[in-house]
């Protein structure tokens, strides 16, 4: 008897912590939902999403000050376990019957509790409809700021790229010009020095004198009209003679001396 009576405290005090855990895990909760609230009623500018949250406000208040008498009721229920017996033990219809108020306090917080955690539940789902096309926008907003970013450095990375392309050619472009210019600069200094070094040649010799057929012809006639106009050439047979031998004799003479080209 007293071995089943110890293993039904035990099992009564497991139950007891767990509740106890259940209801701090419940209490964080509540306090991280509470938080959320305040954010969104600092945020949202609806009329009827803010009535909506202070509801929810509300009813987590509720909740939490339920959740700290089950708490004040498990503290009580647990320190009645793990107090020491008194000397007659206590059977076991006895031990109900303390605990009893105990349980009978117990169990209408519980089902409050559970009422008010579905209709928290609801009006959680209610307000995430309402706010659903809201979170929508906002998400494609925040998926478009960041597509509108990716472009941006994409097209800032292109810029500096073509940049330094740019650069690199200007860059070579100089190279290419200065190497020229030296080349060039290379070349004159050689041809000053090959022709500071050369020796000038000596001037050609004057080309000898010649007389061409045409300017020979020309002295003739002019030879002809003089002779013409000064003496009576066609008349007097001497005069023409000593003409005609006088020019076979200048022509020979030209063609001997080598002057006729």
């Amino acid at each position: 008897m007293l071995l089943l009576l110890l293993l039904l405290l035990l099992l009564l005090l497991l139950l007891l912590l767990l509740l106890l855990l259940l209801l701090l895990l419940l209490l964080l909760l509540l306090l991280l939902l509470l938080l959320l609230l305040l954010l969104l009623l600092l945020l949202l500018p609806l009329l009827l999403l803010r009535l909506l949250l202070l509801l929810l406000l509300l009813l987590l208040l509720l909740l939490l000050l339920l959740l700290l008498l089950l708490l004040l009721v498990l503290l009580l229920l647990v320190l009645l376990l793990l107090l020491p017996p008194p000397p007659p033990p206590p059977r076991l219809p006895l031990l109900l019957l303390q605990l009893l108020p105990l349980l009978l306090l117990l169990l209408p917080l519980l089902l409050l509790l559970l009422l008010l955690l579905l209709l928290l539940l609801l009006l959680l789902l209610l307000l995430l409809l309402l706010l659903l096309p809201l979170l929508l926008l906002l998400l494609l907003l925040l998926l478009l700021l960041l597509l509108l970013l990716l472009l941006l450095l994409l097209l800032l990375l292109l810029l500096l790229i073509l940049l330094l392309l740019l650069l690199l050619l200007l860059l070579l472009l100089l190279l290419l010009l200065l190497l020229l210019l030296l080349l060039q600069l290379l070349l004159l200094l050689l041809l000053l020095l090959l022709l500071l070094l050369l020796p000038t040649p000596p001037p050609p010799p004057p080309p000898p004198f010649t007389v061409t057929k045409n300017v020979f012809t020309q002295w003739l006639l002019l030879q002809l009209i003089a002779h013409i106009g000064g003496h009576a050439c066609f008349t007097n047979s001497p005069c023409f003679y000593g003409i005609l031998t006088t020019t076979v004799h200048v022509y020979l003479r030209h063609i001997f001396l080598g002057h006729l080209s």
